[in-house]
């Protein structure tokens, strides 16, 4: 690929990924929605919308890396690919959060925090599927597991890794 369509295709891949990934404190429910709805097609195809520069340097300030090819790029290390993660977060309940949040890292789960407090279908459909109205919900691959109980039964059965990387 030609090194000036390389640079446009990366300058548009972080833009999607700014529009993304920004700021949602102030988006209208239905914006707020369809930046969702963006994250996990984003994250079941493998996240193809991404930064170009890690985010260490462009909080630093530091000038981007130049784009290489796919090509030349270096091989990365065998990671097994992970289900989708989500956690449902209703904005009250910040210490069962941080410790879902403290669990999921330290196995290395990716996962990603959806605020539902100001969108009643998102809600109204994880406090459905999971059958219960106590937030935070942990829901993998679109299946509920539930809250920080038993996402600590799943880690401890050894199942936790079996759902997310198939292991």
């Amino acid at each position: 690929m030609p090194p000036m369509i390389q640079r446009v295709t990366e300058k548009l891949r972080d833009l999607a990924y700014q529009a993304i990934e920004g700021d949602r404190r102030h988006d209208k429910p239905l914006v707020k929605h369809l930046r969702n709805l963006a994250s996990i097609a984003n994250e079941i195809l493998g996240q193809p919308i991404r930064p170009s520069t890690p985010a260490s340097a462009s909080a630093t300030g530091a000038s981007p890396a130049p784009a290489q090819p796919p090509a030349a790029a270096a091989p990365r290390p065998a990671t097994p690919l992970a289900a989708p993660v989500f956690l449902y977060f209703d904005g009250k309940d910040h210490r069962t959060k941080a410790k879902i949040e403290e669990l999921l890292k330290s196995r290395q789960i990716p996962f990603k925090v959806l605020d539902v407090t100001d969108d009643e279908a998102e809600r109204s459909w994880v406090t459905t599927a999971a059958h219960t109205n106590e937030f935070p919900i942990v829901v993998i691959a679109g299946t509920p597991v539930g809250g920080l109980g038993e996402l600590t039964q799943l880690d401890l059965s050894g199942d936790l890794s079996r759902k997310v990387f198939g292991l």
